[in-house]
């Protein structure tokens, strides 16, 4: 680990309330053939429980899934506060009690939007062979990632690509061998502040791997510790070389801030 790294984690651990929150795809969790199949590393996933578990400490997940998958998936416990479709979708019950959910409401419009959206995404799925699509509650992903010809897989994500553009409406958000549309505007950005907002900490640890990762680090202020997971441009100040990096640097965030809560009370 870096050592400006390792500095800025001493500090924030001694934060009088802290929230670690993180991305899922790329970040926790390596990426598979099938994004159904995609579970957070052993050892990322006990850090995170060892953070939730503790006082004064909030663990987030803010992830473009939908949230029913990551209650399912990463936080089976209800412990986490999780921010699903983006930034859509924001459940805070974990922090706040029960009821304490943004669901997402569709328009008339947003819905015969997203119906012709999905439509035309499983009509380009059936023409390449591996190809994978994903729902969301407001928006739909084509997955390129198991096709097996690389070339081919980046044809089919120019062709979707070019079949979300000719939809007005559709917000693009594309990734890592997928390219995702929605009927909302909303961003990781927003996730995040949505969920600053509500619980107001000292201190906030993010990280994340991908181009739609940059809006929630882009709303980091001067105290916080923004976290790029590979070698992507980013405004991340520090960086990490993969999951696996991650996962253990976040063992290590929670064996700094044990001691540090147990000394507040």
């Amino acid at each position: 680990m870096d050592d400006g790294l390792g500095d800025a984690l001493a500090r924030a651990a001694q934060a009088d309330e802290l929230l670690v929150a993180l991305d899922f795809d790329g970040t926790l969790a390596p990426f598979t053939s099938d994004p159904a199949d995609t579970r957070p590393l052993p050892a990322a996933q006990q850090a995170l429980d060892a953070l939730a578990a503790l006082p004064h400490t909030t663990v987030a997940v803010i992830s473009g899934r939908p949230l029913e998958f990551l209650r399912t998936v990463v936080d089976p416990q209800g412990r986490m506060v999780l921010s699903g479709s983006h930034g859509a979708e924001v459940d805070l019950s974990a922090a706040q009690g029960s009821g304490a959910t943004t669901p997402i409401e569709l328009t008339s419009t947003q819905t015969d939007l997203l119906e012709r959206a999905v439509d035309a995404t499983f009509a380009l799925v059936e023409r390449y062979p591996g190809a994978h699509a994903e729902l969301k509650p407001a928006g739909v992903a084509f997955h390129a990632r198991p096709i097996e010809d690389p070339a081919v897989a980046e044809r089919a994500l120019e062709e979707m690509t070019a079949v979300y553009s000719a939809m007005p409406g559709l917000r693009l958000t594309p990734g890592q061998l997928v390219v995702e549309c929605s009927v909302l505007g909303a961003t990781k950005g927003d996730g995040l502040t949505t969920i600053t907002a509500a619980l107001h900490p000292d201190a906030t640890v993010f990280a994340g791997d991908d181009v739609t990762d940059e809006d929630a680090l882009a709303v980091l202020g001067p105290q916080d510790v923004g976290i790029k997971v590979g070698e992507k441009d980013s405004v991340a100040r520090w960086r990490v070389a993969d999951p696996e990096a991650l996962a253990a640097l976040l063992t290590r965030l929670a064996q700094r801030r044990t001691p540090a809560v147990t000394s507040m009370n």
